[in-house]
C-alpha cells in the first residue's frame, strides 16, 4: 500500500509538472541582461533597461549575445537610450509651438535666471514666451554667441505626468521668415510680425541650413511660412487641400489643377483630392511616447593602425509618429566648438532616413568611417559626441541637410542622446570608444 501511494504521488508530478524549458538559469535572463553580461555597454537607467524586454527589440541586442570578433579582435558595443524630447539647440528654446505660437519645451534644457541675475540651464518642461528677449549685441540686435546671455520668459511650467491635460495640447510647427532681413541669427523665427525679436540661431555660423536648396535670390527676403498643426504641415506636391503656395513669398493660392469632363483645357479651379493628411491632431503625449536606442559597433580592425576603423549605428525606435518621415543626424564636436566655424549636425550615414510603419515603428543602420577619433587627434572637431532622431513635417527630405528652414519648420526634434551628458561619448567616458582612419 506504501508503493500504491508513494508510485501515484510521483506519477502526479511527472503529469502535472510544468515542462523544462531546457535552459540553463542565466539563460533565462532577459535578453538586455545576457548581452550586458557579454560585454555589452548600456547608457540606460535600470528602468529604461526593461523597455527592452519587449521582442521588437531582440533584433538589436541579437549580435551582443553572440561571439562578435572582427577577425582576432572582438567587437565592442555600447547601447544608448535616446531621450525623447522637443528641443534641438537652445535658440530657438524648442522645435514646437502651441496654438499661439509660444514654445513648448518638453523635457528640455529651461534657461532660468537666478536671484542673483545670472542664467543657468535647467531640467525640466514650460512654455516659453514667443516675446522671449535673446542675447543682444551693444546695439540691441540679437547676437547668439552665448546661448546663456539671456534667460526664456517662461509663460507657465508644464506637467507631463499621466493624465495631465497638458499632454493633450496639440502641437504646432514653427511660423518663420524671413530668411534674411534686419535681425541677427539665423532665418527668423517666429515669423517677422509675430515676435519682438528673431529667436532662432541656428545655423551658428551665419548662413542658412541648407543653401543649396533654400533660398533663391528672390526667397531671401520675402519668403515667409505661418505656424501649422503638426499633422497639417504643407507638403510640396500635396493634392487634396486645396492650396499651392508661391514659390517666393511662400503665400498660399488656390490652384487651378483639377481634373474634370467640364473643365477648361488649362483646369478647373482647386485640385485632385488625392493625397490624405491625417485627421485628429497630434498632441504632446503622442509626440513624446517615442521610445528609441542607438546601437553603436566598432568595426574593421586594422593591425597596422592597431584600432578599429569604422563603426556601425543601428536604431530602432517604436511609438513614432506612425507613417512618418524621420532622421538620424550626427552630432560632432566641430557643431558645438568652432574649428574656426560651428558646423551644422550631419548625417551618421546616408541614407539617413527612418520610415515609421502603421504602429509607429522603425529600423535604422549605417556604417560610417572613423567616427569616433581620440580628441588629442581631432583638429578638425569630426568626433561624434551624439545623435539626434527628427522627424520631418514635411514628409519630406533634403539629402544630407539637416533642414531647408529652420529649427522646428520642417523638421522637429524628437529624441536626442545628450540628455545623458555631454561626455557619454568621450573616452573620459569610454576609454575604448575610440576610432583611428584607415591607412
Amino acid at each position: 500500500m506504501r508503493c500504491y501511494f508513494a508510485c501515484l504521488f510521483l506519477l502526479s508530478t511527472l503529469i502535472f509538472a510544468p515542462p523544462s524549458s531546457g535552459l540553463e538559469p542565466s539563460e533565462l535572463k532577459p535578453a538586455w541582461q545576457r548581452a550586458q553580461k557579454a560585454g555589452l555597454t548600456i547608457l540606460a537607467s535600470e528602468e529604461e533597461k526593461q523597455q527592452l524586454e519587449d521582442p521588437f527589440f531582440s533584433e538589436l541586442l541579437e549580435p551582443s549575445l553572440q561571439k562578435d570578433r572582427d577577425g582576432s579582435h572582438r567587437r565592442r558595443s555600447i547601447l544608448v537610450r535616446m531621450i525623447t524630447t522637443t528641443q534641438g539647440p537652445l535658440w530657438p528654446p524648442s522645435n514646437m509651438a502651441d496654438e499661439n505660437g509660444d514654445f513648448i519645451i518638453a523635457n528640455g534644457v529651461v534657461l532660468r535666471q537666478t536671484a542673483s541675475g545670472q542664467v543657468i540651464p535647467t531640467i525640466g518642461s514650460a512654455i516659453v514666451s514667443k516675446n522671449t528677449v535673446p542675447p543682444l549685441d551693444a546695439n540691441g540686435r540679437e547676437d547668439f554667441r552665448n546661448p546663456f546671455g539671456a534667460p526664456y520668459s517662461i509663460v507657465r511650467e508644464l506637467d507631463l505626468s499621466p493624465g495631465s491635460p497638458d499632454l493633450d495640447l496639440v502641437v504646432y510647427t514653427q511660423s518663420f521668415g524671413p530668411p534674411e532681413g534686419d535681425f541677427g541669427g539665423g532665418p527668423r523665427v517666429p515669423m517677422e510680425g509675430l515676435s519682438d525679436y528673431n529667436l532662432n540661431s541656428f545655423p551658428l555660423s551665419g548662413g542658412f541650413p541648407c543653401p543649396e536648396v533654400f533660398p533663391t535670390e528672390s526667397q531671401r527676403f520675402t519668403y515667409k511660412r505661418p505656424s501649422y498643426p503638426v499633422h497639417l504641415s504643407p507638403t510640396l506636391g500635396f493634392q487634396g487641400d486645396g492650396v499651392a503656395f508661391d514659390i517666393d513669398t511662400g503665400a498660399p493660392f488656390v490652384p487651378r489643377t483639377q481634373s474634370g469632363t467640364d473643365c477648361p483645357p488649362n483646369g478647373c479651379e482647386g485640385e485632385d483630392s488625392l493625397d490624405f493628411f491625417r485627421e485628429d491632431p497630434i498632441t504632446l503625449g503622442e509626440w513624446m511616447r517615442t521610445d528609441a536606442w542607438l546601437l553603436i559597433r566598432l568595426q574593421d580592425w586594422n593591425a597596422e593602425v592597431g584600432a578599429f576603423t569604422a563603426a556601425e549605428f543601428t536604431m530602432f525606435a517604436r511609438n513614432l509618429i506612425p507613417n512618418r518621415v524621420h532622421q538620424i543626424m550626427a552630432v560632432r564636436q566641430n557643431v558645438l566648438s568652432p574649428r574656426p566655424i560651428y558646423k551644422r549636425p550631419d548625417p551618421l550615414a546616408l541614407p539617413q532616413i527612418l520610415i515609421s510603419d502603421k504602429r509607429g515603428r522603425g529600423r535604422w543602420s549605417g556604417i560610417a568611417p572613423n567616427p569616433f577619433p581620440h580628441p588629442d587627434e581631432d583638429p578638425e572637431g569630426f568626433r561624434v559626441l551624439g545623435a539626434s532622431l527628427g522627424t520631418r513635417a514635411d514628409h519630406m527630405t533634403w539629402g544630407g541637410c539637416t533642414m531647408r528652414f529652420a529649427p522646428g519648420v520642417d523638421s522637429m526634434a524628437g529624441a536626442t542622446s545628450f540628455a545623458h551628458g555631454f561626455d557619454n561619448l568621450l573616452p573620459s567616458a569610454i576609454p575604448w570608444l575610440v576610432t583611428r582612419p584607415a591607412p
